[in-house]
């Protein structure tokens, strides 16, 4: 057996590793970004930007402002870091959560190669409903993968995976961030986690109930704990006021099939839950998956 070794320095070593990585340019009809992709399914995330949440896109440019907060928990290789970062302006901050280290990796340079470090804070702790030590489990280890888990071994859909590998993590919830002074409390909040959104908001209950809650929220609705989430959201004063669908969802429910992975939903603080589809008002149902949109208003007691 003849084993070959290659003599590199280590700018010789970072040329290699370079022309491996594809750069990829979306616009989402206001501004532009570029993606720098080290796995096919980076690549596919970032082509897609434009249509795969399209709902998302003009959530953000409809709603965020400058001088704004928002959190991305769950932001993955930063697509919607990047573009609540165009738009928050020197005033403003994004806090972009991701646990997963090489999704880390690549939300650092996407956020850098924008010029966002002023306007983008990246946080790899977890969130959950208090703090400590977990084991966080790998579903996939490549950068741009999702459904792995903090503190459980089963991803979105409810079905067991075998962890590629686990980290000893530390999770801290939103609220004690807050009182920590480590980040600022967010005028909208995005949360995309596979599952694990019902303890997050258990852990910014605070925030959602304090003198000056978050404007809106989009929350995408898994099977696990989904009637609780609804419930949690009423108690705490939000409504559920609109739906909209990915791509993959709009496929699902054209032939008439319910959608594994799909919705968008707003949430409004109004005494009577409402939901609005483009077919007009609707009740509120559950069924499906959803990602929640909430937009804050006072309620009045009943």
């Amino acid at each position: 057996m003849v084993v070959k070794t290659f003599n590199l320095n280590e700018q010789q070593w970072a040329d290699l590793r370079q022309q491996l990585v594809k750069q990829v340019r979306v616009s989402d009809g206001q501004f532009e970004y570029e993606f720098r992709c080290e796995t096919p399914v980076e690549v596919w995330r970032a082509k897609t930007l434009p249509v795969k949440e399209a709902g998302t896109i003009q959530w953000i440019a409809g709603r965020v402002q400058s001088g704004d907060v928002f959190y991305d928990i769950g932001a993955n290789i930063g697509l919607y870091t990047l573009v609540a970062g165009k738009r928050v302006g020197p005033a403003g901050m994004v806090y972009a959560f991701e646990p997963h280290v090489k999704n880390v990796d690549s939300l650092l340079h996407n956020v850098s190669g924008n010029g966002l470090a002023s306007c983008v804070k990246v946080l790899s702790c977890a969130l959950n409903d208090r703090e400590g030590f977990f084991d966080f489990n790998y579903c996939q280890p490549g950068a741009g993968s999702s459904m792995s888990q903090l503190n459980g071994d089963r991803d979105a859909e409810d079905r067991q995976f075998q962890p590629a590998f686990s980290e000893y993590k530390y999770a801290t919830t939103i609220d004690r961030l807050i009182e920590m002074g480590a980040i600022r409390p967010a005028d909208h909040v995005k949360i995309d986690v596979d599952g694990n959104e019902l303890l997050i908001l258990h852990g910014m209950r605070k925030l959602l109930t304090g003198p000056k809650p978050p404007r809106t929220l989009q929350i995408e609705i898994n099977q696990r704990h989904k009637p609780e989430l609804f419930a949690l959201m009423q108690q705490v004063g939000y409504s559920f006021t609109l739906r909209h669908d990915t791509l993959s969802g709009q496929k699902a429910i054209a032939p008439g099939r319910t959608p594994k992975r799909s919705a968008t939903t707003r949430f409004l603080k109004s005494a009577r839950p409402k939901i609005e589809n483009g077919r007009g008002a609707q009740p509120l149902s559950l069924q499906g998956e959803a990602r929640v949109r909430v937009r804050c208003g006072r309620q009045k007691a009943e």
